[in-house]
């Protein structure tokens, strides 16, 4: 157990340190293509920007983000397809919301560039499996991200500057 610890501390560290060092943007662009990076536990992203605000199953975000970062948990007792109001807009770069499955399977949801534009809400299907889910918001070269979710299962989850 001491063991594990240790491994989990060293591993945090090593995180520290990189953002203290600064990851640079090319290699949290790699990620965005990558699914089993995508899917990993832990978080990786470079965040210029973080306007964040989550009250009664809405999560609103301005984000200017390259990487991947947990914005939604669920714990499901069932599998289903949940039915999430959502508005994506990308003024630079390009950014997706994906689902990451209990087997760390990666659907995107909804993918947006700066040259395509959605006026106004629209829905989208995330196919819930038993077991714990997370939702991702995923950025490409600094994506510039508004972003609201409507979703009153789960937990909402805020990354701070």
């Amino acid at each position: 157990m001491a063991s594990r610890k240790k491994i989990i501390l060293i591993s945090i560290t090593v995180m520290i340190i990189s953002l203290f060092i600064g990851c640079s943007n090319n290699t949290m662009d790699k990620i965005y293509d990558d699914n089993n990076k995508i899917a990993n536990i832990y978080d990786s992203f470079s965040l210029d920007k973080s306007v964040e605000k989550i009250e009664s199953g809405t999560y609103k975000g301005n984000l200017k983000l390259s990487g991947s970062m947990t914005i939604w948990t669920y714990d499901s007792s069932e599998d289903f397809d949940l039915q999430v109001p959502y508005t994506l807009s990308v003024k630079s770069g390009k950014a997706k919301i994906v689902l990451v499955s209990p087997d760390n399977t990666v659907v995107n949801l909804v993918e947006n560039t700066d040259k395509s534009t959605v006026e106004g809400k629209t829905s989208l299907t995330a196919p819930i499996k038993k077991g714990k889910n997370r939702i991702r918001v995923v950025g490409y070269k600094k994506a510039d991200i508004n972003l609201e979710l409507q979703i009153d299962k789960g937990t909402f989850n805020k990354v701070e500057l």
